[in-house]
């Protein structure tokens, strides 16, 4: 991998960590509304002049706006029912973990398999990732990953590995460049945001929006981070020939948050999840060298 991508990748996941940290005690069903609507508020008349005026984004790559965005959708569903289910360090961590492997055999269907170095720093990247939410060996038990919220975590996981292989299919027919990546993961991410309201509303899922002006604060950082965070990885998909690379490579956002965790909010167990965060570590050596 290239020191560009690298750098893009490194930066995506400090800001994706950054997030997370951020919303780490919010409603999750509610975070993504409130993502939703600053997404529509914030961004939909730039975009709409930036199409009129400027070389377009939608009429380029439309179905892989359309289509990312149902995934989009389906990934917000899923890990809310996740959360709402079971323990968050468990969800997100294998739901990060899960499209990394996907996305690779994916590239081997069509043609671009990793090498084996690639294939050893992926799993090293799964394993370790799969171990970060435990305390202690004695807690590595099956019902600990195979529980009532393991359907959520795989449907966001197949949805996150989706919407990876649209938008790098995406990004390489548009421009080189970090306005057009930007521009893509808005119109994909309001595309997601309104499949998602509907969805809501059609299961009449019960959800609230901040009513007082200081408190949409929080969604607006939120929004501005993860927009800024995926941006560089649709622009590093520009410049690098594997998807699962880079995704794998953003799993450094899970060796931050147990950094985070354990110094910030004393977080217990870091016997456990140093040595797995260490093992991520290595995996991600092995992709940037591969």
């Amino acid at each position: 991998m290239s020191l560009f991508s690298l750098t893009l990748v490194l930066i995506s996941a400090a800001m994706h960590a950054g997030w997370n940290l951020l919303v780490r005690d919010q409603r999750r069903i509610n975070m993504f509304m409130g993502i939703t609507v600053v997404s529509v508020i914030i961004f939909c008349a730039p975009l709409l002049l930036l199409e009129f005026f400027t070389a377009p984004v939608f009429s380029v790559v439309p179905l892989n706006i359309v289509f990312g965005g149902a995934f989009l959708a389906v990934y917000y569903f899923g890990m809310t029912h996740s959360y709402r289910g079971g323990d968050f360090t468990v969800a997100y961590p294998l739901s990060r973990a899960l499209p990394v492997l996907l996305v690779a055999c994916v590239e081997v269907a069509s043609g671009e398999a990793p090498t084996p170095l690639g294939w050893l720093g992926i799993v090293l990247i799964a394993l370790g990732s799969a171990l970060a939410p435990l305390q202690s060996l004695h807690e590595l038990k099956l019902a600990r990953y195979w529980n009532r919220t393991t359907a959520w975590v795989l449907l966001a996981a197949f949805a996150i590995a989706s919407y990876t292989v649209i938008d790098r299919a995406a990004l390489r027919q548009l421009p080189n460049g970090l306005l057009f990546a930007m521009r893509y993961g808005v119109l994909e991410s309001v595309v997601g945001g309104i499949l998602y309201w509907l969805a809501l509303l059609a299961l009449r899922e019960s959800f609230t929006l901040p009513t007082r002006l200081a408190d949409w604060k929080l969604p607006v950082v939120t929004t501005l981070f993860i927009f800024g965070s995926y941006s560089l990885i649709l622009w590093a998909f520009q410049s690098d020939d594997r998807a699962s690379y880079v995704i794998g490579l953003r799993q450094i956002s899970i060796v931050l948050g147990v950094a985070i965790g354990a110094y910030w909010f004393h977080e217990r167990g870091a016997r456990l999840r140093v040595p797995a965060a260490l093992i991520i570590v290595v995996g991600v050596i092995l992709l940037s060298v591969a």
